[in-house]
């Protein structure tokens, strides 16, 4: 009898403690899935297309390129397109960046991947309330 009492009382620790851990298992899942914050939607603010000389060794080079910036949240593409000045701020970051520039610099893959994050890094205290999501070239003409 003293046996059968403390068999069935493992059982139902055991039933107990399954039970417990797979409510914890489950109640953790949602509040992770809860923590998720939902992403913003982006939009994308297109500046007017860059031609400038750069710096080479070997004489006269130029630099043709198109800048895009995806922004989060696409509201603040609407509040950079209406606001002239905050516009011009923006292309002037990304143009003292470009004229910095070697043709070197510019015309290898790496080079241009550095571009961008120089080009997130300088105008992201302009955009105090965006998320800089991506900076993307739509055109990039190096010669």
């Amino acid at each position: 009898m003293n046996k059968k009492v403390i068999l069935i009382a493992a059982a139902g620790l055991a039933l107990l403690g399954g039970g417990g851990g797979a409510a914890y298992y489950f109640t953790q899942a949602k509040t992770a899935e809860a923590a998720v914050e939902p992403e913003k939607p982006a939009g994308i603010y297109e500046m007017d297309p860059f031609l400038v000389n750069i710096r080479s060794g070997n004489g006269d080079r130029f630099a043709r390129l198109t800048v895009k910036v995806v922004l989060a949240p696409d509201t603040v593409v609407e509040e950079i397109e209406a606001d002239p000045l905050l516009s011009a701020r923006l292309r002037d970051r990304v143009l003292t960046l470009l004229t910095a520039k070697t043709f070197a610099e510019l015309s290898n893959p790496e080079g241009k991947e550095a571009f961008r994050t120089e080009i997130a890094a300088r105008i992201a205290p302009l955009l105090k309330e965006a998320e800089i999501k991506e900076v993307l070239f739509g055109d990039f003409v190096v010669q």
